[in-house]
């Protein structure tokens, strides 16, 4: 058990946090008091020195930021001063934004199928020292041309085939197939890509040597055909190791299906980390 001293330190540093908080933890706090106050898929600008960020979304932007800047949830340790990263699924650009700022000569390219929100993260990577990363207005998938997509307006927009549920505007966007842009070395491959993981991941397969380090938030929405366990297969064949953590329940999500657990959600996503041997 904690000691009294113990506690006390915590108590400390929790006062201080919210008496003189770093940038980052006033950025979440101003994106908390946003989503409080502000209809869902209401966009807004909040300067917090010295970030700028533009956001479709405060309730989907609010978490993004905490679990990213303050948690370290993209954190990897690399001796390269220009890690290659891939951002699939870059949102309004906040891990990308995270990225350079802990490894300033990075070289990234963002990967964002909804085009209103590529345009927002084109926003954020000019005004928060990025310019030099390539926002690509493209869904990353397995194959070159072009996709249906909803766009739901936070960051659970989806390709049309694969997530069903989701409600937005179904619109015609550019896609691009992920495999072709493995042919160097990759120091980091991040795939939040709404239920679409295992799919690239297996049309990438015998381009994986090429990668060192990979993050999945993993998305369980279909009870009847889970991805987890393939994926773990694959990844483990490719020459990974691997671990999870956060995992976040969706309840709210279909399908409800009846369980004699109290509060079980058949619908999940977990961050899967991966690296090399």
């Amino acid at each position: 058990m904690p000691t009294l001293r113990q506690h006390a330190r915590r108590v400390a540093r929790g006062i201080r946090r919210e008496l003189w908080p770093t940038p980052e933890q006033a950025m979440v706090q101003r994106l908390e008091r946003e989503f409080r106050r502000r209809p869902r898929y209401t966009a807004g600008t909040i300067e917090v020195p010295p970030y700028r960020i533009d956001y479709a979304d405060a309730g989907s932007v609010w978490p993004q930021w905490e679990e990213i800047f303050l948690r370290d949830s993209l954190t990897f340790e690399t001796s390269e001063p220009a890690p290659r990263i891939l951002d699939c699924g870059a949102n309004v650009g906040i891990a990308s934004l995270f990225f350079k700022r802990r490894y300033p000569g990075a070289r990234i390219t963002a990967f964002e199928a909804d085009p209103k929100l590529a345009a927002i993260c084109r926003r954020n990577f000019d005004v928060n020292g990025a310019r030099d990363a390539d926002v690509q207005s493209a869904a990353a998938w397995t194959s070159s041309g072009t996709v249906e997509f909803i766009m739901e307006g936070s960051d659970s927009g989806a390709i049309a085939s694969l997530e069903p549920a989701v409600t937005g505007t179904r619109v015609s966007v550019p896609a691009v197939r992920l495999r072709d842009w493995l042919t160097e070395r990759i120091d980091l491959l991040k795939l939040d890509i709404e239920g679409a993981e295992l799919m690239v991941l297996e049309d990438c397969r015998d381009r994986l040597h090429h990668v060192r380090n990979i993050s999945i938030d993993l998305h369980e929405f279909d009870p009847a055909h889970r991805q987890t366990g393939p994926v773990f297969q694959l990844l483990s064949d490719a020459g990974f190791v691997f671990d999870v953590k956060s995992l976040v329940s969706l309840p709210w999500r279909p399908p409800q299906i009846p369980s004699p657990f109290p509060h079980a959600a058949p619908v999940w996503a977990i961050q899967v980390r991966a690296w090399r041997r």
